[in-house]
């Protein structure tokens, strides 16, 4: 049971109430994660493990899934308060970090003023965005297309191989990836991301790249969470948006066996397919 309330920064930890709260405005969290958010708060910018995390917040062992399962809809929650002083963040093969800058920590009960919300535009600046595409054409326009609209960290891989290399040593706010990498590899990546089988975190925002809007593509980003479609040749204009709509988007995960029975080669027996319907 926790003993008092924390405040850090501009949020208050209100245990008697299970609640988080920023001035007037307030979400309900429920006794086990706000006792999870006491804890990564009360060692505010700090790593903990998911070790101390079983050991503190649960008192037995528990897996990796169910913690992931918790974050995430820690992370629902700050998100919901539309603010964006408050980051719960995975650190590859160490554990979480509740990230605030500039502050420490007080268990007294005064909450301080509301912050300026930045703008959508000022957001789109800050993001991190890993582009995942073959071709190096196509990659090279993207990132153009992304540097122009000032965003500010963009590193891109060809290969599915490569982009769970480097979210195992990046955390990224946006994932752009090609759907017609080789042997399905690509929603397999974005799988794989949603099923906690990567560094990346499970809820991390995506986007699909393809060259034409087909039922079949739009139902697999629908059963995988997928943020968007971007199409190419990429746009401007719809990319901005994309990323406007990424960055606000809070990703509320399915239980991992829905995300396991996502058929990937639906795309690649479409493609067989064609061929055979044109020889009719």
């Amino acid at each position: 049971m926790l003993e008092k309330s924390l405040v850090v920064g501009e949020f208050l930890i209100d245990t008697s109430q299970n609640s988080l709260i920023h001035t007037n405005r307030k979400v309900y969290l429920g006794p086990l994660r706000t006792s999870l958010l006491h804890f990564l708060c009360k060692n505010v910018n700090t790593v903990v493990t998911r070790e101390d995390l079983a050991q503190h917040v649960w008192g037995r062992l528990v897996t990796d899934h169910t913690i992931n399962q918790h974050i995430s809809q820690l992370r629902k929650s700050i998100g919901s308060l539309s603010l964006h002083g408050l980051n719960i963040m995975t650190i590859p093969k160490r554990g979480y970090i509740a990230r605030m800058e500039g502050v420490g920590i007080s268990d007294n009960q005064v909450v301080t003023p509301i912050a300026t919300i930045e703008n959508p535009v000022s957001s789109i600046n800050t993001m991190k965005v890993l582009v995942v595409e073959s071709q190096d054409s196509e990659r090279i326009q993207l990132i153009e297309k992304l540097e122009s609209l000032h965003v500010n960290y963009v590193e891109s891989v060809a290969t599915s191989i490569e982009a769970e290399r480097s979210v195992a040593l990046q955390d990224f706010d946006l994932i752009i990836v090609d759907s017609l990498l080789n042997d399905n590899s690509g929603l397999e990546l974005i799988k794989r991301i949603r099923t906690g089988k990567t560094s990346a975190a499970a809820d991390t925002c995506i986007l699909s790249s393809h060259f034409d809007v087909q039922r079949e593509l739009l139902g697999l980003n629908s059963l995988l969470d997928v943020q968007g479609l971007l199409l190419k040749p990429y746009e401007s204009n719809r990319l901005k948006q994309m990323l406007m709509v990424a960055n606000k988007a809070n990703v509320v995960l399915k239980p991992q066996a829905a995300y396991e029975l996502v058929p990937t080669d639906v795309l690649q027996v479409m493609a067989q397919a064609e061929p055979q319907a044109v020889n009719r």
